[in-house]
């Protein structure tokens, strides 16, 4: 049976004005897409960039909307919206201030709140997202706590990966955020870990809700497509961290104290020490296939061995462990579940060959990612040379590209530039972006635009001990190329080859 609210319960206390119709109507589903909207729906029109709902408020219409919430500046147009369409004795129009600062309390409202029934923790940063929160699901999941999590590999509850639609890649639009929610609630879920993106925060996706944790992880130079500027995509970052009862933060990151500042009671991890940290990491010894090192907190400490021979699995581990902390779960009790293998799809993904090379997937697709992607094989003993396959994604950040090259050269023995997902832009000019880069090293190279045919190539010159690391496109089971998208997996590629 579809569930059912009053109008005038989902606007409570939130200032508004009755254009026309009643209040007291019963709405039976929410929709910010008229194509979504259904017979006694609220169609709520938000602006977006690039499209502006209140132009679809006929088609919502004629797909049964009954109640559509507006912003006040569009009253004077609301005749427009219903003359010779819409029977004003049939709908109700209400207005708001913004129908976008709004949208997160309504949809959790008319989902009963789902959040106040679990412990949510968001994970927010340039890099490292998707791997603290598939791990800290895991560990929270071997102490024996039932779990949901929300990112951009994939959405569970418990063990089961659940089927909601997703519009944006990381965190959900607000509907669609809090179906997911109250599907967990109701599943009995204590925890939900989410991956809470700098847009996601910009464009209110999580406005109403009150993180019980908020992770920092890093910052670096990303979406500024989207940002314009580096202090918008910080300011934007901050907002978790400002709807967070504690705060787990990573002090070696230059815009770590920004953080602190806006934060409640924090919990500061790190390794390099540039200031005071509640965790830390010391004694890191990297090995053929991981890393040990001590972890310590306060005059409690335990060894760690990590499968993944890197710095940022050493920083992963401590996010975790913080988090969980933070959580109230005894420091002790983690010293078994964080030194568990665990895999994620995309992020440092190894695969072995019978010609005694190895190939390494990877979603590293900023400088900060791919530089520390790249130091961390060329650091590993076990491999002889390293060749490095990657491109840059069309349509994001140009001013990327040249850093990027220059990277790969100065750090990878061999490049490969290939395509990534050039989506409108065309894959040569691309490439020669990355050139730019990679020109002003020593570094040897090739261009290979198809990406196939480059990952191919790599197979073609490695030798026995060599590391092939394909970067950028991780877990992603697609490649977009102009308005065409391609089954393409790197990983399925690769041993396609092999």
């Amino acid at each position: 049976m579809a569930k059912k609210m009053k109008l005038k319960d989902l606007v409570k206390d939130i200032a508004h004005n009755v254009i026309q119709g009643s209040d007291d109507l019963q709405v039976s589903g929410l929709a910010i897409d008229s194509r979504n909207a259904e017979k006694n729906f609220l169609f709520i029109a938000v602006k977006g960039y690039n499209k502006d709902g209140h132009e679809f408020i006929p088609m919502a219409y004629e797909r049964g909307a009954t109640a559509f919430l507006i912003d006040t500046d569009r009253e004077k147009s609301a005749e427009a919206f219903s003359d010779g369409l819409i029977d004003s004795d049939d709908i109700t129009i209400i207005s708001v201030n913004n129908t976008r600062d709004v949208l997160s309390k309504i949809s959790n409202r008319y989902h009963n709140d789902p959040a106040d029934n679990f412990n949510l923790i968001g994970v927010t940063g340039t890099n490292g997202k998707t791997s603290v929160t598939v791990i800290l699901d895991h560990v929270l999941k071997k102490l024996g706590r039932k779990t949901g999590l929300i990112g951009t590999i994939s959405t569970r509850c418990g063990d089961d990966i659940i089927d909601f639609s997703k519009t944006t890649p990381t965190t959900p639009d607000c509907i669609e955020l809090a179906k997911m929610f109250e599907y967990m609630a109701d599943n009995g879920v204590e925890d939900v870990i989410m991956e809470v993106s700098s847009m996601g925060l910009k464009t209110k996706r999580v406005a109403s809700l009150l993180f019980d944790v908020g992770i920092f992880t890093n910052i670096s130079p990303e979406h500024l497509d989207d940002h314009k500027t580096m202090k918008d995509y910080q300011d934007s970052k901050l907002m978790l961290f400002k709807r967070s009862g504690k705060t787990v933060v990573n002090m070696d990151d230059d815009y770590a104290q920004n953080v602190v500042d806006v934060s409640g009671p924090c919990l500061k991890y790190g390794i390099r020490k540039k200031g005071p940290c509640d965790l830390v990491a010391e004694s890191i010894s990297y090995y053929g296939d991981g890393v040990s090192f001590r972890m310590m907190y306060g005059i409690e400490q335990f060894m760690v061995k990590l499968k993944v021979p890197s710095e940022f699995a050493v920083y992963n581990a401590l996010a975790v462990v913080g988090a969980c902390i933070q959580l109230g779960i005894p420091f002790k009790d983690l010293e078994e579940p964080i030194q568990d293998e665990i895999l994620i799809p995309g992020r440092y993904d190894i695969v072995s060959t019978p010609g005694g090379y190895t190939g390494i997937i990877d979603y590293a697709h900023t400088e900060v990612a791919l530089k520390n992607l790249l130091y961390a094989v060329t650091s590993n003993p076990s491999y002889n040379s390293v060749i490095s396959v990657f491109g840059c994604g069309g349509d994001r950040d140009p001013h990327k590209r040249g850093h990027m090259g220059r990277i790969s050269g100065e750090i990878a023995d061999y490049t490969i530039i290939t395509s990534d997902n050039p989506r409108s832009e065309d894959p040569q000019k691309i490439i020669d972006m990355i050139e730019t880069g990679i020109k002003e090293t020593e570094g040897d190279y090739e261009v290979i635009n198809d990406r196939k045919d480059a990952i191919k190539k790599a197979i073609e010159i490695a030798e026995e001990g060599d590391a092939i690391v394909i970067s950028g496109k991780g877990h992603e089971t697609y490649q977009i190329l102009g308005e065409i998208t391609i089954d393409f997996d790197d990983k399925e590629v690769f041993c396609s080859f092999i």
